[in-house]
């Protein structure tokens, strides 16, 4: 089940006069709603829309566009009707567009069966494979334009990675089922959670020296910076005990611009394993550059199967070791992962201009109210 605190999320928000005007994502039934209400109640960037939905959204039927609320919150107002909703479609690539996905899986949209919402865009399914096994698998989207590319790229990336054994797998393509379009892809499902989600799992000082190796493969062997490790990110195999790291839609080449020295993973080396030691997480709820991994004081606030030292101990040796790597010349990579530009969407008509001829436009973002007409 999608945590509480991720279900929601505040799109775009506009005030007119006294009026706010809200467009909230509901990530667990995978709609949009419009909340409206005096700017004395809801005020622009408090996530008080949030607040206001969180109120009402078990009492709201499925055909439900928007609400709107007086100056104590109190609901006056909901309409069903077409034309209030805000919800934005977005484009998905035609899979014949794309060549470089020609020789993957695929899996098609009506063969999977949704078991469980695991987070936005990101849900827990089944399916029977091509022997006849019904398997278990995570299937990653996107729903909004802001995540399109950081879906594309994460699925050419996960593909490309060669086979090791803390990486979690590439599994397929998932197509919509009327023209192929690409809407994301799947990972095997890997039970009893993540590091953060199962805080009762005793952390192995093996675990760590795999995240620490698995590191280094990425960073050296392959040129490529993760950019996203944190607990939430990493899996324990039942079947291997092997660490797995996944959840690459942050990851990006060394040395290009999409590779931001504040997110460095050594950086995210030291605060996972501080989270995981101290069950503290507040580093991560503030930017990256204010971030300080110079912490002395780790509480011990886990279970681990040796002395806290030992693990402080490895992870000290590691950074000096980094630290002379990392300030030495970076050697050659041979490693050139296929990251193709997502393909164009096809033109469409978005109106008239004043002869009556009609304007084009490139599709990429419609009001779903429009995309229907």
């Amino acid at each position: 089940m999608i945590e509480p605190s991720d279900r929601f999320w505040v799109v775009g928000e506009q005030v007119k006069g006294n009026v706010h005007t809200g467009q909230v994502i509901d990530w667990d039934q995978r709609r949009w709603y419009t909340i409206e209400g005096p700017v004395s109640l809801i005020l622009p960037d408090e996530n008080v829309d949030i607040d206001v939905l969180k109120c009402y959204v078990g009492q709201l039927g499925q055909t439900v566009q928007s609400i709107t609320v007086d100056d104590k919150g109190l609901l006056v107002k909901v309409s069903s009707d077409p034309e209030d909703d805000r919800t934005l479609t977005t484009h998905y690539p035609r899979f014949a567009t794309a060549p470089s996905l020609q020789n993957c899986l695929a899996v098609q949209l009506s063969q999977l069966t949704e078991e469980d919402r695991l987070g936005p865009s990101v849900d827990l399914v089944s399916y029977v494979d091509d022997s006849g096994t019904s398997k278990f698998a995570v299937f990653k989207y996107y729903m909004i334009y802001q995540t399109r590319h950081w879906i594309w790229n994460e699925l050419h990336l996960t593909k490309a990675l060669p086979r090791h054994p803390n990486i979690l797998p590439f599994d397929r393509v998932v197509l919509s089922d009327a023209e192929p379009c690409i809407l994301g892809f799947t990972t095997p499902y890997i039970p009893n959670g993540t590091i953060e989600q199962n805080k009762d799992r005793v952390f192995k000082l093996a675990w760590l020296q795999q995240l620490l190796d698995v590191v280094d493969y990425l960073n050296f062997d392959l040129g490529i910076a993760h950019q996203d490790i944190a607990p939430r990110n990493i899996l324990v195999d039942p079947k291997t005990d092997n660490l797995l790291l996944f959840d690459f839609d942050r990851a990006a080449r060394i040395g290009q611009p999409s590779c931001f020295p504040e997110r460095n993973d050594v950086s995210g080396v030291i605060f996972t394993l501080y989270e995981i030691v101290s069950q503290d997480g507040h580093f991560r709820r503030v930017e990256h550059r204010e971030q300080d991994s110079d912490v002395e004081s780790w509480p011990l606030k886990c279970q681990l199967d040796c002395e806290v030292g030992n693990f402080r101990k490895l992870l000290d040796e590691w950074v000096r070791r980094r630290k002379c790597q990392d300030d030495a010349p970076r050697k050659h990579v041979d490693f050139t992962p296929d990251l193709p530009d997502v393909p164009p969407a096809s033109p469409i008509i978005t109106g008239n201009d004043d002869s009556g001829e009609p304007v084009w436009g490139d599709g990429l973002i419609q009001h779903r109210k429009d995309a229907l007409k």
